[in-house]
């Protein structure tokens, strides 16, 4: 009867682990779905601004540095570089062309088109399961490293972030 009750429960276990795993192929649908809608949505308002950039900010990060035309922050112990190239509008893909690598293969690839505004997100594994991630807006980028199953919140908050961009 013990013997049961371990089996049972270690198959529990090992079922909650391959549901919780997401596959890159799995986390590209769900981040191309999330920023798509995050690009369509109302930019959230700017609650910050550094020399002629006003941006919006989520509450969970920090700034950490101030460059020239970038900001770093800080979630914890994640990373995250807005960059802003003021040369740029809205509606330019140059950002996005600038990060295309003969040497990468990118899982997630996607674009988005308003009558205003190109935006993207793109994703390459940079080391077992950890993603460079990158998304934009004309000429605001934002990237971070990631593991795969934070892509699609990490993305989605990177949008938010981008599309509130002022300059």
């Amino acid at each position: 009867m013990k013997n049961g009750k371990i089996l049972i429960v270690g198959f529990f276990i090992l079922m909650a682990l391959l549901v919780g795993c997401s596959s890159i192929e799995d986390e590209a649908k769900e981040t191309n779905k999330a920023v798509e809608q995050t690009f369509k949505a109302e930019p959230n308002k700017t609650n910050n601004e550094y020399e002629d950039i006003a941006y919006y900010l989520p509450k969970d990060m920090k700034i950490d540095k101030k460059g020239d035309n970038n900001l770093i922050f800080k979630k914890g112990d994640q990373i995250f570089i807005l960059f802003v190239n003021p040369n740029e509008g809205k509606a330019s893909d140059a950002m996005y062309q600038s990060i295309q690598s003969k040497d990468s293969k990118f899982e997630i690839d996607k674009t988005f088109k308003d009558k205003d505004r190109f935006g993207y997100v793109k994703a390459y594994e940079i080391d077992d399961k950890l993603y460079l991630l990158s998304v934009g807006i004309g000429g605001v980028k934002m990237t971070t490293e990631t593991k795969v199953s934070d892509i699609t919140e990490n993305a989605t908050e990177m949008m938010k972030v981008v599309s509130s961009v002022k300059y």
